[in-house]
């Protein structure tokens, strides 16, 4: 990632991979193979790389001079990237389910609302999010925004503790997550109105606010019958994915880091459109413990996105939307 004046910020690449990965892990579904409790901790623990990916978004357009055009040009990259990987996925329908049956299910608007195999959601949220920045950049601007886009975030994640309670179904669930998304785009687009200084410096009273914040949902949907396990967007999880940009922006330079962020940049995004085709694969042939399919396809996928950019570099290319 950069900034607006064109220079690297290795701390929030080098987060990017690290959060792809563990992306694939929420993927693969629950661990049953785990403790209960290890399980839904560690879950839980994971779901603030979601909204820190559509947070840096944001906070990178917000860098700029310029918000509405640079907003409509990342837009173009999202769309093609979208369009390019529902290709794929679409393929793979047809040979999974034949011709009728993929085609029924690609024109489905559960299809169109989850994003193929429930993970593209993210891409149509977030090229949401960029479309209404670019045509309202000064919607964002007061400072009644900060307001307007807690309480849209606070009712998204208290209807989805109320899908985790078994109180709503999951169309509803499906559109408050894909509000949250655009919501957070515009969050991270006023968190560049904040000096970076000022936000690195708070990253530990972030992360510390995050988790208590995450303990205590889990808890109240716990007590009325819920499955923690089953939430998405804790309000915690938002505030440790403001915590991970602060201390990515915190994160001091070194050679590990600045490895870690070239590998951020060159293989998060693939990382996280193609590991659940490997996903598939490897139940395809047999593996059905949680964490070997978790490890197995992280490793899988990013050799597949190794090989492809030395082998098909046009084709990476056109993966990542350039």
């Amino acid at each position: 990632m950069s900034d607006g004046s064109g220079s690297r910020l290795p701390g929030i690449d080098a987060l990017r991979i690290f959060g792809a990965v563990l992306v694939v892990g929420l993927h693969v579904g629950l661990f049953p193979e785990w403790p209960h409790a290890l399980m839904e901790v560690s879950r839980a623990m994971s779901r603030w790389v979601v909204p820190f990916f559509f947070l840096v978004m944001g906070f990178f357009i917000g860098q700029r001079a310029l918000i509405g055009p640079t907003a409509l040009v990342t837009s173009g990259r999202l769309l093609q990237i979208t369009l390019v990987c529902t290709v794929l996925y679409g393929v793979l329908n047809l040979l999974q389910l034949g011709l009728r049956g993929g085609v029924e299910r690609m024109i489905s608007p559960e299809f169109i609302v989850r994003g193929a195999w429930g993970h593209l959601w993210f891409m149509h949220a977030a090229l949401a999010g960029l479309l209404l920045a670019a045509a309202r950049p000064d919607w964002w601007q007061p400072r009644a925004a900060w307001w307007g886009i807690g309480v849209v975030l606070l009712g998204c994640s208290g209807l989805d503790s109320m899908f985790a309670m078994g109180r709503i179904d999951w169309p509803t669930m499906f559109a408050s997550r894909f509000l949250s998304g655009v919501a957070m785009v515009w969050l991270g687009i006023k968190l560049a109105s904040v000096p970076r200084e000022a936000l690195a410096r708070r990253w530990p009273v972030l992360l510390v606010a995050g988790l208590v914040l995450m303990v205590l949902q889990a808890l109240a949907v716990r007590f009325k019958g819920g499955e923690p396990a089953e939430m998405q967007l804790h309000v915690g999880a938002v505030v440790l994915g403001v915590a991970a940009l602060a201390l990515g922006l915190a994160l001091p330079a070194s050679a590990g880091l600045e490895r870690l962020a070239g590998w951020g940049r060159r293989y998060a995004l693939g990382l996280y459109l193609l590991h659940p085709m490997i996903i598939e694969l490897l139940r395809v042939a047999g593996v059905r413990r949680s964490d070997v399919l978790w490890l197995g396809a992280a490793v899988l996928t990013l050799l597949l996105l190794w090989a492809s950019e030395h082998l098909f570099p046009k084709g990476k290319a056109v993966l990542d939307g350039r």
